[in-house]
């Protein structure tokens, strides 16, 4: 990812890297740690806005009775600025849904919510360290693995009766930049074609333009029209093309839609590819 990183946080911001070379392996969808990895790095560029450090470290870390982490040996993954920091009610909030510190438009990624979601799904945590004007420490702990690393060509995925995961063109809205990257790059892995939309207009757009799309995966959140009101526009305007919409609410809105398939995030590729092949079991096999 380092090519990625120094794009995403420009020339004004110098990357370090430290990163043992016997770190032992942890068990996670490398997807989810990607994106989670670039969200914490954006939010060490944006506290730093005349520029600084970002150092980004991998290393082994014990935990002890007593953590917030059951005891035993983890993979820590951890991104320190020499930003602004938090003071102590900003940092005791960080992690609560919903909660920051940007202006409306300017939040990016998972946010420290569901990257904490993310680690804790793993039996693992985030842990942030900060202070006013002494820079923020973000670890993220994963439970180390004694399964052996297999290298795989993941080119499809299999339904639980053994057969392939049907191939079909997907058309994914999120007003989120980094989620929507996040999850072309799951859906491309599967060998889907996919058509990407950062907002409810641009979607609809395509789909009147007559897009011929099989899937739709459409965030909830987002300004404007949100993914609920799209979907009810998209069913007009496509009758039969199912919807699944990915969203980070523990409940709906009241008074929203509740009838169209539902997938948490953060969510997996292996999660993501049963719920496509729940929605389109009749799409053409990629391999044919």
């Amino acid at each position: 990812m380092r090519n990625l990183l120094e794009r995403s946080v420009g020339p004004g911001v110098e990357l370090q890297f430290e990163i043992a070379q016997d770190a032992p392996l942890a068990l996670a969808d490398s997807n989810q740690v990607e994106l989670a990895l670039l969200n914490l790095v954006i939010n060490a560029r944006d506290a730093m806005s005349d520029g600084g450090r970002i150092t980004i470290a991998v290393d082994r870390a014990k935990a002890n009775n007593g953590d917030d982490l059951k005891p035993g040996q983890y993979v820590r993954l951890s991104v320190v600025d020499t930003g602004v920091g938090m003071d102590a009610e900003t940092l005791k909030r960080a992690i609560e849904p919903f909660f920051s510190t940007k202006e409306v438009g300017k939040g990016t990624g998972l946010g420290l919510s569901m990257i904490h979601g993310l680690a804790v799904q793993l039996d693992g945590a985030l842990k942030l360290v900060s202070a006013p004007d002494k820079g923020t420490r973000a670890e993220l702990y994963f439970p180390v693995t004694t399964a052996l690393a297999q290298v795989m060509e993941l080119t499809h995925l299999e339904r639980e009766d053994g057969q392939a995961v049907a191939r079909a063109k997907i058309l994914i809205i999120d007003d989120d930049v980094l989620i929507a990257m996040g999850t072309v790059d799951m859906l491309e892995d599967l060998g889907h074609e996919v058509i990407e939309a950062n907002s409810s207009a641009s979607a609809l757009e395509l789909l009147k333009a007559g897009s011929d799309v099989d899937l739709m995966i459409t965030d909830f959140s987002m300004p404007g029209i949100n993914g609920a009101q799209l979907a009810e526009e998209a069913k007009r305007l496509k009758p039969g093309m199912p919807i699944l919409l990915a969203t980070g609410f523990a409940e709906m809105p009241k008074g929203a839609i509740t009838d169209i398939p539902r997938l948490g995030k953060p969510y997996s590729q292996a999660q993501l590819a049963r719920e496509i092949n729940r929605l389109l079991p009749n799409a053409p096999d990629p391999q044919a």
